[in-house]
């Protein structure tokens, strides 16, 4: 029996008519239909409930109802045991999201049959070490960032690749991104696109106080390593834009390739450059040539 399990945003406008409607969408087509415990309790869903570590053996795949961010926090969530996840965009850009509300009817329908694709997104791993022991570790599907917190204060990082000093860094902060990750943050402080069937790392960095650093492209293969030199204690670790974690000026953040692959539904007929066009508006030409 195919079983499905929806990750709401709760505090999206209308989310509990939008849930509705999918819930009785999949009931009429004997889908089974389960929410984790605390969305379903604020949803007064609760015939619908299940602890999250239950919902991983169970559904056949996962729906989000939300934005991009809801679409990553699932995505981290549910990665390790391989389930694949769909968005459904409630949020105002929705760029890693595959359904727009318009379209929400024709995109189940697709579901049910099973007609569509897995792409699988390089994830990252994000250790602080202190004291030569790791003490935290957070996957990433976007990026990894260090950057100084709520003081007007540059910070200096030392960028190792593979053991080797490869750039010194005064700036605000240094951003490690997955090709997932190059059309966010990234993007915004002068990184690159790419596109996500490209298992590369892009590093780039926040305000340089420099002429001269630009983005730095690398294999999934290699080790990042970052080690800090601040008078202050104001500097943060923050995971795809959800997770932060403060940090010590000697703390050493070793990002690497995750063992985990984020696995997304796509539909075909649906380009990643066109999703470039439309979501990011590249251009208001036509697109003809």
């Amino acid at each position: 029996m195919l079983t499905v399990g929806l990750f709401p945003n709760t505090k999206k406008q209308s989310i509990g008519t939008v849930l509705g409607w999918i819930v009785q969408y999949f009931k009429e087509r004997n889908v089974k239909v389960v929410l984790p415990e605390d969305a379903a309790q604020k949803l007064n869903c609760m015939h619908l409930a299940r602890k999250l570590e239950c919902m991983k053996n169970e559904i056949t795949f996962g729906i989000t109802l939300g934005g991009d961010g809801t679409l990553l926090n699932t995505a981290r969530e549910i990665a390790p045991v391989g389930i694949p996840v769909c968005g459904i965009n409630m949020g105002n850009l929705g760029f890693l999201t595959e359904i727009e509300l318009p379209d929400l009817s024709t995109a189940l329908d697709r579901l049910v049959k099973g007609d569509y694709y897995i792409e699988e997104r390089l994830m990252l791993d994000a250790v602080v070490i202190r004291n030569g022991s790791p003490i935290y570790i957070s996957p990433a599907l976007n990026d990894v960032v260090v950057a100084k917190g709520g003081f007007s204060r540059m910070i200096k990082l030392k960028l190792f690749i593979d053991d080797e000093l490869t750039a010194e860094y005064p700036a605000d902060g240094l951003i490690i991104a997955t090709s997932t990750g190059s059309t966010g943050y990234s993007l915004s402080s002068g990184g690159p696109i790419i596109n996500p069937e490209l298992k590369v790392i892009v590093i780039t960095p926040i305000c340089p106080h420099t002429l001269h650093s630009r983005a730095l492209v690398i294999s999934e293969r290699e080790e990042i390593k970052l080690r800090m030199q601040a008078t202050h204690d104001d500097i943060v670790l923050t995971v795809d834009g959800q997770t932060v974690y403060s940090l010590r000026p000697d703390d050493i953040v070793v990002v690497r390739r995750s063992s985990f692959r984020a696995r997304f539904i796509k539909f075909t007929g649906k380009s990643y450059y066109e999703t470039l066009r439309t979501k990011l508006r590249r251009g208001d030409r036509d697109g003809s040539c």
